[in-house]
């Protein structure tokens, strides 16, 4: 599976709100371990993923529903 983030500078910006360690943060996306698949997809066809570890989930989306123009108001309200 390749992970491409739609907002990289977004994401950095979670991670730093909510004290995620960056180190730690990658381990848990890109390391040895498997991401496991949730057993069913959401109602949208986006299928969820979660760390080993349980700290992280990833949702696929597909380009048409990406709104990159959303994410720095989700910033400022945080």
């Amino acid at each position: 599976m390749v992970v491409t983030f739609i907002s990289p500078g977004c994401v950095r910006r979670l991670r730093e709100l909510f004290q995620v360690d960056p180190a730690d943060y990658m381990l848990a996306i890109c390391g040895n371990a498997a991401l496991r698949e949730l057993s069913s997809p959401g109602k949208s066809g986006s299928f969820f993923y979660l760390t080993q570890d349980d700290r992280f989930m990833i949702k696929t989306v597909k380009k048409s529903e990406v709104k990159v123009s959303c994410l720095p108001h989700l910033l400022l309200s945080c």
